[in-house]
């Protein structure tokens, strides 16, 4: 009995280009150990989202090379088929997969899908009237999720990390003084914590771990989102608060509040989401102690966040 290829799946854009190399040099490593392997490129996302809510259980592993984006699109299927899946990070965040440790080098995948452990963690699903979509990292709201889009508009931004970096930091300090901070109501399970939020996180993994930590303490296996708050404040004051978290200074959760739930409702502006939580749906391929690694990170971190 043939057994079932290992199935890649990649947005060509990714990681300016090296995503649909990384798929080629992974496709020549698994040869080599005698497993056949199909590669399916997609230019959109909503073509992947499109092909993971109707292929067939063709394979036996789905590997996704991207950011997190790509990742959170090509989850469905993995959950449909309960196929284990392998993220490679390959994009600029790398939010979901750099959590868990998963490698990004062809030769260091090969040997994951040999020595991998499969864990059923949990994902996040975002409504937005009759939209549905599955967020594996997080969802941001406000100024963060402004300047993102204004950064990566148009694909613009640096391709090196480094310069990269600054880049987002520019679009940051423009954005800051020429627009004004909106408000968002949020509810958590049914109950109002906040009208006048400036700042919304919901996060199923910590949160830009090494960069913005805004929620270190989420385990994504316990059926619960972690959300972050920071009530109104000046353009001023929030910078200041961002640095003192990215540089973590004494004082730096001052002013940010943080919450667990089931369901998370954020109202803007313009629009209302509802965020909610599946628990262990999603059969992980992780490196070995990659989650007893993460529980021991939030032990850590507990004491120094506010009640």
């Amino acid at each position: 009995m043939t057994s079932r290829p290992v199935q890649i799946v990649v947005t060509p854009g990714s990681g300016a280009g090296l995503a649909l190399v990384t798929a080629r040099r992974l496709r020549r490593r698994l040869a080599g150990r005698g497993r056949e392997t199909g590669i399916r490129s997609f230019d959109t996302l909503g073509a992947l989202t499109q092909w993971a809510e109707t292929c067939e259980p063709e394979f036996s592993h789905l590997v996704c090379i991207g950011g997190d984006a790509t990742l959170s699109a090509a989850a469905r299927a993995a959950i449909r088929h309960g196929v284990p899946f392998v993220p490679v990070p390959t994009g600029f965040g790398n939010v979901f997969a750099s959590v868990f440790g998963h490698p990004k080098r062809a030769r260091d995948v090969a040997a994951l899908l040999e020595t991998g452990e499969v864990r059923r963690v949990d994902v996040g699903l975002a409504r937005n009237g009759p939209a549905e979509e599955i967020f594996l990292s997080h969802r941001s709201f406000g100024v963060l999720e402004h300047i993102q889009q204004a950064a990566e508009q148009g694909r613009q931004q640096p391709r090196t990390r480094f310069l990269r970096y600054f880049w987002y930091w520019g679009v940051a300090y423009q954005f800051f003084f020429r627009t004004r901070l909106a408000a968002f109501i949020v509810e958590v399970d049914g109950t109002p914590v906040a009208d006048d939020a400036v700042l919304v996180t919901v996060a199923n993994v910590e949160t830009y771990r090494g960069f913005l930590p805004l929620t270190p303490t989420v385990v994504p296996i316990d059926g619960l989102l972690n959300v972050a708050v920071v009530p109104r404040v000046s353009q001023v004051v929030l910078i200041a608060r961002l640095l003192q978290l990215a540089l973590r200074l004494p004082g730096r959760w001052r002013g940010l509040k943080l919450y667990r739930g089931r369901r998370v409702v954020v109202t803007t502006p313009r629009r209302r989401e509802e965020l909610a939580v599946r628990r262990r749906v999603l059969p992980l391929l992780v490196p070995p102690g990659a989650l007893a690694d993460l529980q021991r990170r939030t032990i850590e971190d507990e004491p120094a966040l506010p009640a």
